[in-house]
């Protein structure tokens, strides 16, 4: 491999950054100028994060980093999840150990690529697991059970990518500790190499590609049909956005006027947890640090008989659980029923003038 073959990884990368910004401005044609700067702000976004993960991150020597943070997100990040994320190769063996604190749910999931649609592999939670009487857990991931292994997840030949979840209602709750090593003898990490940087710049530029078409399509779906439920666990190109299996999703997209609202009104099946939050054009969590984007199980307020009404709003008007939009005229709204154990049905949407 040459030097030129490095400089030309480069310039796809750079050559792919400049398409997608052509396509921010195409999308955001008609919308509000806010659109069209959140677009390049994501841009930024995933840059920084799928450089981590595919130019950082070796399969060979094992780490969990953290995916989603207040000014990294996508994918509809759920702001009440801490999500971790491992690159796998899956001729290798690895061990997951750790405590469990006081999260409300603690998942591991494996994903793959089967061609170029992304899949998942296998999913393990904690109701799946045994834990010591203090917690602590031990997890393999292999090709091969080994011999007394209580916890375990196969690593199937085109396993690349594991994601952690851990849930809370408040984030201020202590999350579980985890740690990964490799089970393999592994030489030192050598020196970066032309043919290294080389493959990683073109994963780059790959994942890249794939992330920012995913959230296109996705939201490009979604908007068809404002103020209505139009999407579910059944969604065409779902499994792109590294959903889990653990979840039934449900939700669709906002459009309003400043005088209007969406009143969203039904009843959360027996789960472990639920919510509902806002996203952006690009599939990012509003700001959840200083808005109330997202409302949980635990800070819903129910009608005597258990139903919920929440509303999204861009303002305050007097509703016991209301969402708040920052004046964002549009963007997304997803419901998240984890693990549920009886039947539910879709909540229903409609616009009311305040």
């Amino acid at each position: 491999m040459t030097n030129d073959e490095l400089t030309k990884a480069w310039a796809t990368l750079t050559e792919q950054l400049m398409d997608a910004a052509g396509q921010v401005d195409a999308l955001s044609e008609g919308h509000d100028p806010t659109v069209r700067a959140e677009g390049y702000r994501f841009l930024t976004r995933i840059l920084v994060g799928m450089t981590e993960f595919q130019v950082e991150q070796e399969a060979d020597y094992p780490s969990l980093v953290q995916i989603m943070s207040p000014i990294r997100k996508f994918f509809v990040d759920n702001p009440d999840t801490l999500y971790h994320r491992a690159t796998l190769n899956p001729a290798l063996r690895y061990r997951i150990h750790g405590q469990r604190g006081e999260e409300l749910y603690l998942a591991f999931c494996l994903y793959g690529m089967r061609g170029r649609t992304n899949c998942i592999l296998a999913n393990v939670c904690d109701a799946d697991m045994e834990f010591d009487d203090n917690g602590g857990f031990e997890l393999v991931l292999s090709a091969e059970r080994p011999d007394g292994v209580k916890n375990w997840i196969q690593l199937d030949n085109i396993a690349r990518t594991l994601v952690t979840r851990q849930y809370f209602t408040d984030l201020r709750q202590k999350p579980a500790e985890l740690n990964i090593q490799l089970l393999d003898d592994i030489a030192p990490p050598p020196a970066p190499t032309v043919e290294g940087i080389t493959h990683r710049l073109r994963a780059l530029s790959q994942s890249i590609s794939r992330t920012f078409k995913s959230t296109q399509l996705a939201s490009k779906a979604w908007m068809k049909q404002p103020n209505t439920v139009s999407i579910d666990s059944t969604a065409e190109g779902l499994d792109s956005l590294f959903p889990t299996p653990d979840n039934e999703y449900v939700g669709g997209w906002y459009k309003l006027e400043e005088d209007e609202a969406l009143v969203m009104e039904g009843r959360a099946p027996e789960c472990r947890y639920w919510s509902v939050q806002l996203c952006s054009r690009w599939l990012e969590s509003r700001d959840f640090v200083n808005l109330k984007i997202i409302l949980n199980h635990s800070q819903v307020k129910l009608a005597a008989d258990g139903s919920f009404r929440i509303v999204v709003a861009h303002r305050e008007f007097g509703e016991a659980n209301q969402l708040n939009t920052a004046s964002h005229r549009e963007g997304g709204v997803i419901f998240r029923w984890l693990l549920p154990s009886s039947e539910w049905s879709q909540p229903k949407f409609h616009v009311k003038k305040l």
